[in-house]
């Protein structure tokens, strides 16, 4: 595990998931289900996406994966998931731009492998 992810609790917190779904659990499952398989693949068509300098669809998987990230209460990107899609729409500071995809993959592998070593 990487220093920057040494933090005390999750990176993720299921109560809004829990109160979104109203505590159905074969639903919770299945939404679990869904963000462990889908998100890589949304990362990977961010990556690529920064690769090609596609800022476009950069903006447009940011936007994508705000939703997931907003309702697993991911700490630390429900902030930089926005940042990321307003510098995406700006195409200005690529850096930056570089810089938040790389942090938002890293942070979003941890959560996805939290997730599956809880359920």
């Amino acid at each position: 595990m990487q220093n920057q992810h040494i933090m005390k609790g999750k990176l993720y917190n299921l109560s809004q998931v829990k109160l979104f779904l109203g505590g159905d659990k074969q639903q919770l499952g299945n939404m679990i289900s869904i963000f462990v398989s889908e998100t890589p693949v949304m990362i990977k068509a961010l990556n690529d996406n920064m690769v090609d300098k596609n800022y476009d669809e950069v903006r447009f998987y940011a936007h994508k994966l705000k939703s997931s990230i907003d309702l697993f209460q991911i700490n630390g990107l429900q902030n930089d998931i926005r940042v990321l899609e307003k510098l995406a729409l700006e195409k200005g500071d690529v850096p930056a731009i570089q810089q938040y995809v790389s942090d938002i993959t890293i942070t979003l592998e941890t959560v996805i492998e939290e997730i599956q070593n809880e359920v």
